[in-house]
């Protein structure tokens, strides 16, 4: 069993900490729902902006300051923009865990956004944002999100767009911080051999004036899907092809997890064995399911020589075809032993499952622990695996080409190679 206890502040504020005898660090986080789904067209890219600028300067830090009390014990605190949560997290001795709490609530609930630092992280992110417009494969994922979420903050780029980074001001953010930081709206997470009342009681001080609010409205995600070619000079072309699957809260969501794992987990898999082993068409190719509280997807990626693009796609359709139609024995062992592994080494990793924990929090309410998981796992069979795939390709697909892609609709020959 994990020894997983929660408690739910006044103002809505979730606290949990899962206890790991033995374990000498913490894993210490803040999870805010809030991404970059939640941003209007006109604020694309605050999530990701304000994200940043926290760590800049508070009433009672300067960005040294943040830094140098946390490194002073010996941890290092990070944080990332997801598209439905924004984390801050840091990872140290456990003995050290107020800390931590000292300063992640500092950062998350009084951040000044100094003018100065504004135009300073400004320079950093439109950097960011010029780094990934050089990489094939960040376009690819930016232009599948696009065409398969059209005209959705969904589909939206995480960093946003350099015209908007460019005009964002303080007062932006301070309004942005007021709609979207407040109690129901968070998760503070710890993962470690710490004691919950004590780790508990240390949060309420912290963080038991945050506002309570009310919990963000979202749109739902539209799945879409189409085609969309970059045309760009490239040795080779980044491919993404994808499908609608499940949200992560749905029961299902565990079966389409595990036929991403099937089609393309391991050099065993059959993607991989096909088009790397059999064909030498790609020297990587992946395939896996993401969940989100309303949605979900199956990608899978590769990059590819322009050339043969169309026995590419012939063989990758092959292959999910003929899921359709079969699952090998071999095959349905391997994944099923690949997952509950993963899982069962989440408990060993107290940064990730600190991060499980508050997402599961923050969209569905409840903890699926990472037992309770793989005893979905192992019980999933061939016949769910079928009827998975079978739903999966009765939907359109997306497909992006970042580089040359030569002649030939290749999006009309992928759509007739699965109607076969």
């Amino acid at each position: 069993m994990m020894d997983l206890r929660t408690r739910v502040l006044p103002n809505g504020l979730t606290i949990a900490s899962v206890r790991l005898p033995g374990f000498r660090t913490a894993a210490v986080g803040t999870f805010v729902r809030v991404g970059s789904r939640d941003e209007p067209a006109a604020l694309n890219g605050i999530s990701h902006f304000l994200e940043h600028m926290a760590f800049k300067g508070t009433a009672t830090r300067d960005a040294r300051r943040i830094s140098l009390e946390i490194e002073r014990v010996g941890a290092m605190m990070n944080a990332y923009t997801a598209k439905d949560h924004t984390a801050f997290h840091t990872v140290l001795l456990a003995e050290h865990m107020p800390v931590a709490l000292d300063v992640l609530a500092d950062v998350v609930l009084r951040s000044t956004f100094p003018p100065d630092e504004i135009e300073r992280e400004r320079q950093v992110i439109l950097q960011e944002i010029g780094e990934a417009g050089d990489d094939p494969e960040s376009i690819a994922q930016d232009e599948f999100d696009l065409r398969a979420y059209p005209k959705q903050a969904f589909g939206r780029p995480i960093l946003g767009n350099a015209r908007f980074v460019k005009r964002v001001g303080r007062d932006d953010f301070r309004d942005y911080l007021g709609t979207h930081y407040f109690g129901s709206n968070t998760v503070v997470s710890a993962v470690g051999d710490i004691d919950h009342e004590r780790f508990a009681d240390e949060v309420e001080q912290r963080f038991g004036a945050m506002p309570q609010g009310v919990r963000s409205q979202r749109e739902a995600a539209r799945y879409v899907g189409g085609f969309r070619h970059v045309d760009d000079d490239y040795e080779q072309t980044s491919v993404a092809l994808g499908w609608p699957a499940p949200a992560r809260s749905d029961p299902a969501f565990p079966v389409y997890e595990l036929l991403g794992e099937l089609l393309g987990g391991g050099m065993s898999s059959p993607l991989f064995q096909a088009v790397r082993e059999r064909h030498g068409l790609a020297y990587q190719i992946d395939a896996w399911t993401e969940g989100h509280d309303d949605c979900g997807l199956l990608q899978v990626t590769a990059g590819v020589a322009p050339r043969n693009l169309r026995l590419f796609f012939d063989v990758v359709c092959g292959e999910i075809s003929e899921l359709t139609r079969r699952i090998t024995p071999e095959d349905l062992e391997r994944t099923r032993n690949q997952q509950a592994t993963h899982l069962a080494r989440s408990l060993e990793r107290p940064m990730e499952l600190a991060e499980t924990v508050a997402r599961d929090l923050l969209v569905h309410g409840r903890v699926l622990s990472p037992i309770e998981r793989i005893a979905t796992t192992m019980a999933i069979g061939e016949t769910e695996l079928q009827q998975a795939a079978r739903d999966l390709l009765s939907q359109p697909p997306t497909l992006v080409l970042v580089g040359r892609a030569g002649r030939g609709d290749h999006h009309r020959a992928v759509r007739r190679s699965l109607d076969h």
